[in-house]
């Protein structure tokens, strides 16, 4: 096992990070999210995705806080929790997938495949189960 950060866990932390400052900042503004999503605002739908953006907040302060760590075992566990964090999602999404207008729902898509992927590589390449990529 690698002790230290690789540059490729750093960039996963920083994409992480900026993804999620913005859709934490969008799911706290549920009034102009929900239609860009494709539904009716309601307040149920509001509370929900405050609820969601909170989460996402939380997520995006330890990716940040992953960014700034030094060593692996200080942020392996929010590499794992971020694998299924972003497996979970995914399969939520997926089975939602006609609630979403077309182009929403891929944008969604993609984020998810492409942030799990990357903290899945992120994982093996720290566990030294596949080579450095950078």
């Amino acid at each position: 096992m690698v002790e230290e950060i690789q540059k490729f866990t750093k960039i996963t932390f920083i994409i992480h990070f900026v993804l999620g400052l913005i859709l934490t900042i969008l799911f706290f503004i549920p009034e102009i999210t929900v239609p860009i999503y494709g539904m009716t605002y309601t307040d149920e739908n509001g509370a929900i995705l405050m609820i969601l953006g909170a989460s996402g907040a939380g997520w995006t302060v330890s990716s940040l806080c992953g960014f700034l760590a030094k060593e692996w075992k200080e942020v392996k566990i929010v590499v794992i929790g971020e694998i299924v964090w972003l497996a979970a999602g995914l399969i939520a999404a997926i089975i939602n997938l006609a609630v979403f207008n077309i182009g929403m729902a891929i944008l969604t898509l993609i984020i998810f495949i492409v942030l799990l992927a990357l903290f899945v590589l992120t994982f093996l390449q720290q566990e030294e189960k596949m080579k450095p990529l950078l």
